[in-house]
């Protein structure tokens, strides 16, 4: 990378770096735990990047050999963790899309908790590696369902929409990822090569009025989008499990509206749209 091309890479991870220091303030996480973080995703990239030798990793990264040795053996040893968010988004998807945990009307029905189609059986079909009673106690807490004196499970919102620390943080750790990701492949793609779809919409110098209906605006087609998309990916997954076809195949799409109502920092009134 020329020179230039580092010198606005610096400018951008500085601006990128604020938010982020907001999380590891919050979360007290001191200078020494990032840096050692940061040490390990340099030697994680190098090798994806192809570098195989202690040496050339350390040459690429400016990570000390001794550090890259200890590293890479970590991370050789270091089980995969368990992310259960994703797990009780399945639950959620099947429950408003499968027709039998759905009324005549297409609509999550109240579930009994055990039983031919109950809540238990929602939770097997999903295939998830969760246990049932784990997958109730996660939702209510996340105020996402209810149980009736009955005992029937009622479905409050089809949306995954984290409400508490921990919830929250697993529902960043796996949004943001794929964001990010997409975003730094565009930017290191050749010249000519596809990219993928990650545009955005900017105004700036707008009224406290504007800017609500906007966000109102965009909150509602935003959320009809997603629920267009989990039904058809729903649909297809379903066949393709039917079929035999299930495989590793991996689709991520998502939206984000971001609405500040008077940021003293915007620049002169504009629109863009920026690969």
């Amino acid at each position: 990378m020329i020179n230039t091309s580092s010198n606005r890479v610096e400018r951008i991870l500085s601006v990128i770096f604020v938010p982020i220091s907001k999380l590891l303030i919050r979360n007290s996480i001191p200078l020494p735990s990032t840096v050692e973080h940061l040490k390990r995703s340099l030697v994680q990239a190098a090798i994806e990047g192809g570098a195989t030798t202690d040496s050339l990793i350390s040459l690429q990264t400016g990570v000390h050999r001794k550090d890259v040795k200890r590293l890479r053996e970590l991370s050789e040893n270091k089980m995969p963790g368990k992310y259960p968010i994703k797990g009780l988004a399945i639950v959620l998807s099947t429950w408003s899309n499968d027709d039998r945990f759905c009324d005549s009307s297409g609509k999550p029905r109240p579930l009994p908790r055990a039983g031919t189609n109950g809540f238990d059986d929602l939770v097997r079909v999903c295939k998830i590696d969760l246990a049932p009673a784990t997958v109730m106690q996660e939702l209510q807490s996340q105020n996402l369902i209810s149980q009736e004196d009955d005992g029937e499970i009622t479905l409050l919102s089809p949306t995954f929409v984290a409400q508490t620390g921990e919830a929250a943080l697993k529902a960043f750790e796996a949004t943001i990822t794929d964001h990010i990701r997409v975003a730094i492949d565009n930017v290191l793609s050749p010249q000519g090569a596809p990219r993928k779809f990650d545009r955005v919409v900017r105004y700036s110098h707008l009224s406290a009025t504007s800017v609500a209906k906007l966000e109102a605006e965009a909150d509602k087609l935003a959320q009809a989008y997603l629920e267009h998309m989990n039904a058809i990916a729903h649909r297809l997954q379903s066949e393709d499990d039917a079929s035999g076809r299930l495989s590793g195949g991996r689709f991520v799409t998502g939206v984000y509206v971001a609405a500040n109502p008077d940021d003293p920092g915007t620049a002169p009134a504009q629109k863009v749209n920026s690969q």
